[in-house]
């Protein structure tokens, strides 16, 4: 599954949005993967063959579930409990157990949509800093967004690089926004906190009023 990864998604997304703008990025190229394995990749011997062979994670299988093709999503269903029970046969020791176990486990812990997902978005991650060395004005972009999650923050730092001259400058930039990000939280989590003193118990909750939330995105992103 590959489709074009160009700048439109990117700019997009680096706005001055309050939430991880690479979350928004990979939500909608999730979405877009996932569409295509209930159109007509169905009847795609490769596609089908893939299914077969890596399956859907939980997250994703439900994911398909909840979009129109029930149908498409059953049809990959049944074919890839065909080559799961390939796997299986009656064992007759607790060593022969043990290795169709290992079998089982190898072939039930990966997931096509985790797999194509995971390889556009270390492209994003490379055309991100990548549009930050050939676009004087991203950097102004990038510092006037609300920062990252962390997993999108350390994947945006370990492709860095490809912002090649301007390398030193995007880490900055980085790490100023992230770190704004991050105090904002604790501010919001203080007022929070403060606030369940009895002595503030009549005063209003402002921004404090989203301070959980703020950090569990923080913490582990928006879906």
């Amino acid at each position: 599954m590959y489709y074009h990864i160009g700048r439109m998604l990117i700019d997009e997304n680096f706005d001055e949005g309050k939430d991880c703008p690479v979350c928004r990025i990979k939500n909608k190229v999730e979405q877009r993967l996932a569409e295509q394995y209930l159109g007509e990749g169905v009847m795609e011997d490769s596609t089908r063959t893939e299914v077969n062979d890596l399956g859907f994670c939980s997250r994703h299988f439900d994911m398909l579930f909840a979009m129109k093709s029930k149908l498409g999503l059953a049809l990959q269903a049944s074919t890839r409990l065909d080559a799961l029970k390939k796997i299986l046969s009656r064992p007759t020791s607790a060593k022969q157990a043990k290795k169709q176990a290992k079998k089982l486990n190898e072939k039930t812990s990966s997931c096509v949509v985790c797999k194509y997902l995971n390889e556009h978005m270390i492209r994003y991650y490379k055309t991100i800093a990548e549009v930050y060395l050939g676009d004087s004005s991203f950097s102004d972009r990038l510092k006037s967004g609300n920062g990252f999650c962390f997993e999108h923050y350390q994947k945006l730092l370990e492709y860095s690089d490809h912002a090649g001259l301007k390398a030193k400058n995007y880490l900055s930039d980085l790490f100023e926004v992230q770190c704004r990000v991050i105090d904002n939280t604790k501010l919001k989590l203080k007022e929070f906190c403060d606030h369940h003193d009895y002595r503030n118990a009549s005063k209003p909750l402002g921004e404090g009023k989203t301070a959980l939330p703020d950090a569990r995105s923080l913490f582990y992103g928006k879906e």
